[in-house]
């Protein structure tokens, strides 16, 4: 990653975890661990890549990381490093999976929209679907409405040694499958917001 790149990322996940700071005087930011997301953004950028690789070994030189592959990678770093310090008092469900609803909101609404936004392939129609919010699935039957709240529950629930790139049982496999979940998510978005920009100009 260009030094330039690494700046803006970082100038932007310090504004959201300030931002998420506010919500609780329990949580702080932890500036040692906040250095420790670019060393680990890294590491686990190379675990994908090398994934990757062992299935397309005459390909290698061509393997790229899309913007989901680099949205996983940020995600499991975040929950890693855990950046946003918290306090012994700290036992609330907001405070508990603070890193983890960092790593959610970081990933999704900063890193795959931002590729998205800066793509040169886009038409005007995608300028105007992706200069919209990121939108995220509502959740009509379970007790919580919030999606946010019922996938961090998840993430939560699952054994988070998995996702950690220093634990034995840390699964490259898992990687895959939040860059699948972010592909998702990402579709979803668009569509929602493309029926949105088209409704809008049906109706001028």
């Amino acid at each position: 990653m260009l030094k330039e790149t690494e700046d803006k990322f970082k100038d932007r996940l310090l504004k959201d975890i300030k931002r998420l700071c506010e919500v609780s005087d329990n949580l702080y930011l932890d500036t040692n661990n906040f250095n420790l997301v670019f060393d680990h953004y890294r590491r686990y950028r190379i675990a994908i890549h090398n994934r990757i690789e062992q299935g397309n070994e005459e390909k290698k030189d061509q393997i790229r990381m899309d913007r989901h592959k680099i949205a996983a990678a940020f995600f499991c770093a975040i929950m890693k490093a855990n950046p946003i310090g918290r306090k012994p008092d700290a036992q609330k469900f907001l405070e508990r999976t603070i890193n983890i609803q960092l790593a959610l909101l970081f990933s999704t609404v900063f890193i795959i929209n931002l590729f998205n936004v800066s793509d040169s392939k886009n038409t005007d129609i995608d300028k105007k679907i992706y200069s919209r919010i990121f939108k995220l699935p509502k959740c009509k039957q379970s007790e919580s409405k919030n999606y946010i709240t019922n996938l961090i529950m998840l993430i939560e629930d699952v054994q988070i040694q998995n996702f950690d790139i220093d634990s034995e049982s840390f699964q490259p496999s898992l990687l895959f499958v939040i860059s699948h979940l972010f592909f998702v998510l990402d579709a979803y978005s668009y569509q929602e917001n493309k029926c949105i920009t088209f409704e809008n100009e049906s109706n001028k």
